[in-house]
């Protein structure tokens, strides 16, 4: 993804849901949603057409981990500083993604992509 594409995506994250900080957190999980999906594509490179639709899957992950009630233990502090007055959150999105198959994360949006996969070939 290049950096306009980049750009464009949290810039369509940010419109599709104001609640979502641009940031470290939106970075990282605009640079793996765009791996997951050009894995499950079976490509190199992502078409501007695609820039949407990733966007749409970025707001989905964010949405469902911030509604699962399951995740309530993922929502705790990770780590703690005593002089440096240093205290670290767990980040549930990227957390979630890492945990979920293809199916689970790209729920609703499968459709959307299928027909963009490639066949993946071996060949000896």
């Amino acid at each position: 993804m290049t950096d306009e594409q980049k750009t464009t995506v949290k810039e369509y994250v940010t419109t599709l849901n104001s609640d979502i900080q641009a940031g470290d957190l939106l970075d990282l999980v605009v640079d793996t949603v765009n791996d997951r999906v050009l894995l499950y594509l079976n490509d190199t490179v992502v078409a501007d057409s695609m820039l949407r639709v990733i966007a749409q899957v970025i707001v989905s992950v964010y949405k469902r981990t911030e509604g699962d009630k399951t995740l309530e233990a993922d929502k705790a502090i990770s780590s703690v500083s005593d002089n440096g007055q240093t205290v670290s959150y767990v980040q549930t999105p990227t957390q979630y993604m890492s945990s979920k198959t293809d199916q689970e994360l790209f729920t609703g949006f499968e459709r959307l992509l299928a027909p963009y996969r490639r066949v993946h070939v071996i060949t000896s």
